[in-house]
């Protein structure tokens, strides 16, 4: 007995099922970029927002310690416990205060990067600080530069600095050439699109005092021009300039 033919099978090809899914992915596509657009632009108004709050939250510290020092005369009469009382909460008043300033520089740090459209392209001084490593002369220091503008190219240059000081009651003035350990001429060369932090030890002489610290910045980008800013030793050493 012979098996019947069955014959040749017919599939129907539906072109328009690939045009839908090309649709869809492109659709996502696009979704997907005015998500990251929107939630970037949603970053920078929270960034704004948070340091409208911190601005007014110091203004409101700064009211309060006044206050806090003005109640702190009349405090001379009470008992101890609720003198000690109070100095606890000024200090943390002072601490929190402390915070919050140093969360604003950060804050407008920040935007400086992110939102740099109101400012004209130059360099900015970030914060120089100084840390004492031991009682004979070595001091580590850390300076961060940063790039003003709008703009995507990276600024570049190089920088001077300057130890001003006595030494046997005679003004004396030294180049981080020689007081940096190891000291190589790219150590003071800078190239950076948003910012950048150089580090290094610096090896006092014997019976120097050193005062201020002479920065000069020179940019080999063009239209930002060459400034010199001083600070003063024991500024470095409180915490840097900012």
């Amino acid at each position: 007995m012979s098996k019947a033919h069955v014959g040749f099978q017919v599939r129907q090809h539906n072109p328009w099922r690939l045009w839908i899914g090309i649709s869809l992915v492109v659709v996502l596509l696009m979704i997907m970029f005015l998500l990251g657009r929107t939630y970037q632009s949603f970053e920078l108004a929270q960034l704004r927002l948070q340091q409208e709050v911190i601005e007014s939250r110091i203004a409101e510290l700064e009211q309060r310690n006044i206050s806090l020092v003005k109640d702190n005369a009349q405090l001379k009469g009470i008992s101890k416990i609720e003198h000690d009382a109070y100095e606890l909460a000024r200090q943390s008043e002072v601490v929190l205060q402390r915070n919050l300033l140093d969360l604003k520089e950060q804050l407008v740090f920040y935007q400086g990067i992110v939102s740099p459209e109101q400012m004209s392209l130059g360099i900015n001084l970030q914060s120089l600080e100084l840390n004492k490593r031991n009682d004979l002369g070595l001091y580590s220091y850390k300076l961060v530069l940063s790039k003003r503008g709008k703009s995507d190219k990276f600024v570049k240059g190089d920088f001077e600095i300057m130890i001003k000081g006595q030494q046997n009651d005679e003004q004396v003035d030294l180049s981080l050439e020689t007081l940096k350990r190891d000291y190589n001429s790219s150590d003071v060369d800078f190239s950076f699109r948003y910012f950048q932090m150089f580090e290094g030890d610096l090896q006092l002489p014997e019976q120097f005092e050193p005062y201020d610290i002479q920065l000069k910045i020179n940019p080999s980008t063009k239209k930002i021009k060459s400034f010199t800013e001083s600070i003063s030793w024991a500024q470095a050493l409180s915490g840097g300039s900012n």
